[in-house]
């Protein structure tokens, strides 16, 4: 088997992933050295699955995501273009996309795409088979996926599903809009609400609303970490209301997605759902395992949409 390539063209940054043999993939690692960022994730099942055949072997390489700054097939040009120098020469099989921005980039690059739930749910499966419910808070989409395995391959399959309407109120942007109306920038975020012994009152279905809410807040004395306490809670309170909507959540449940990276929302969503800490996690790479997923739909043979993964894909001549 050659390499696999996962394209995840979010609203905020771009992720790839790129599955290949373990022992390969180590290499690679090994070579690079540290300092270089790179992140190996490997199959979590302790026996084969039946849709997987040859998967345990496998498996996937992870690179920083890079901004898309409103530019998102640059962004993509500029993730393809590090990934491929990382894995060198290596021969590439296939490449899929997934994403909010994917459709711009799958015809620009004519690539097929697939569906962002079916490729969590596919990443789950390879990386975390036990996991039973999946949430995902991203730059501009939320996402609930309820996973069951199948009697008689167990392979994990969707059951149940919601995501968040038009609106982006409770996302990663809106968060990072907010925070930056209190000179802080999302990834400050965690650390500071951690020093904050109370939360300010702070509506999450409206960003207008929100804004609001913090200015009053302010001027009734709370501490911008109080503030910001309140902004996550809001942001899981409304996660739970507009993307859960009453359902009940079976465990475990994994956390993904870009804003998973921020300590205090996991904390609010625990909470907010009354979990302890084994009843939810944040996986290695959270961000990235939506491309992971476009990675392993690409080794079955192609996307839900667009096409087969062709392979024997010149990526480089397309780049070019």
């Amino acid at each position: 088997m050659t390499i696999y390539i996962g394209l995840d063209i979010g609203a905020v940054s771009v992720k790839t992933a790129a599955l290949m043999p373990r022992d390969l993939a180590e290499s690679i690692v090994s070579a690079k050295g540290a300092a270089s960022q790179l992140r190996l994730l490997s199959s979590g099942r302790s026996r084969p699955s039946t849709s997987h055949a040859g998967t345990d072997d496998l498996a996937a390489l992870i690179l920083p995501p890079v901004r898309t700054r409103g530019r998102p097939l640059d962004a993509a040009n500029a993730a393809l273009s590090d990934l491929l120098q990382t894995i060198g020469s290596q021969p590439i099989a296939g490449v899929i996309v997934t994403g909010s921005g994917g459709s711009l980039v799958a015809d620009a690059l004519e690539l097929p795409r697939c569906n962002e739930f079916q490729a969590l749910a596919r990443a789950m499966d390879l990386l975390h088979p036990h996991v039973r419910s999946v949430f995902e808070i991203g730059g501009e989409t939320s996402k609930y996926l309820k996973l069951a395995a199948d009697p008689a391959s167990g392979t994990l399959g969707i059951v149940d599903y919601s995501t968040n309407g038009d609106c982006a109120a409770g996302t990663g942007s809106f968060l990072d809009q907010q925070a930056l109306r209190l000179k802080y920038t999302v990834q400050e975020i965690g650390d500071i609400v951690a020093t904050a012994d109370r939360s300010a009152q702070i509506a999450g279905r409206c960003s207008v609303f929100a804004k609001s809410d913090m200015i009053h807040a302010q001027q009734k004395g709370f501490t911008p970490p109080e503030v910001l306490r309140g902004l996550c809670r809001a942001v899981a309170l409304n996660y739970k209301s507009a993307v859960v909507k009453g359902r009940t959540p079976l465990t475990p449940i994994a956390f993904v997605g870009g804003v998973s990276a921020n300590s205090a929302v996991v904390t609010q969503l625990r909470e907010a759902f009354e979990l302890g800490e084994n009843d939810m996690f944040v996986p290695e790479a959270g961000e990235s395992l939506c491309a992971v997923g476009a990675a392993i739909i690409g080794f079955n043979g192609g996307g839900t949409y667009g096409g087969t993964c062709d392979a024997g894909v010149d990526l480089r001549a397309r780049l070019n």
